[in-house]
């Protein structure tokens, strides 16, 4: 079963979470407290601090639920069984950042980030400006020359074979890329569900470029070094 998936979430279930701050997956964590205020005069705001048992640095997370429950057996504060945490929660600090690899450019990883936290705000206008800053940026790093976007599109995927042509593809449909308009209806499909498969696509996308071809040389460095010691024992 492919459970890779848990790798970009917050929170995996009451117990564990991908720590933001050690970048580590699958850590201990602990709900310390819990706080209200009055978002507005009809809706409240919940605040819930997180401790890391591994670093022990701590995070703070904001929902308009209240996830949050006292547990009688164990007299420990925690969040409620059974529950999305992360689609209960609408922000968190720091944000997810830490699921964005760091060998990727920095201003495209921090556009990514502020497009998730508009998203998960439902600011639409926000996240699909974000987007649009983060691509151009990638067509700019990669320093691909084209007349239009769809042609700079095409130019990174031709420069980029191993990689899945179909996200080129997607990135590519994007319609109004180059519009002077920036308001949310200036495009219909820029829509929480689009906005994430773009966020997804350009993810993998960067993922492909940046990660895997370092990921593959760290993993032959390591094979040869391994074989530089077999072979000097054998020789010794």
């Amino acid at each position: 079963m492919d459970e890779s998936y848990l790798d970009r979430k917050y929170f995996i279930d009451t117990q564990v979470y991908n720590c933001p701050f050690c970048n580590r997956n699958n850590v201990k964590y602990e709900l310390l407290s819990k706080a209200e205020f009055d978002w507005n005069n009809e809706k409240k705001c919940y605040i819930y601090l997180v401790h890391c048992s591994s670093c022990a640095n701590k995070s703070m997370h904001l929902s308009f639920e209240e996830i949050g429950v006292y547990f009688q057996a164990s007299h420990k504060l925690g969040f409620k069984m059974d529950v999305d945490l992360d689609s209960k929660i609408f922000y968190s600090v720091p944000t997810s950042f830490f699921v964005i690899d760091g060998r990727i450019p920095k201003i495209i990883r921090e556009l990514i980030t502020e497009a998730e936290g508009c998203l998960k705000m439902n600011f639409m206008t926000g996240a699909s400006a974000c987007m649009r800053k983060a691509i151009y940026e990638l067509l700019v790093w990669e320093k691909v020359a084209g007349e239009h976007y769809e042609d700079r599109i095409k130019a990174l995927k031709e420069k980029y074979p191993a990689s899945d042509p179909e996200l080129f593809d997607i990135l590519g449909h994007i319609q109004q890329m180059t519009s002077d308009k920036i308001h949310e209806q200036s495009w219909d499909e820029w829509d929480s569900k689009n906005l994430r498969l773009i966020i997804e696509t350009l993810r993998t996308v960067l993922y492909d470029i940046y990660v895997t071809p370092q990921v593959k040389a760290e993993r032959s460095n390591l094979i040869k070094q391994l074989r530089e010691n077999v072979s000097k024992k054998k020789n010794g």
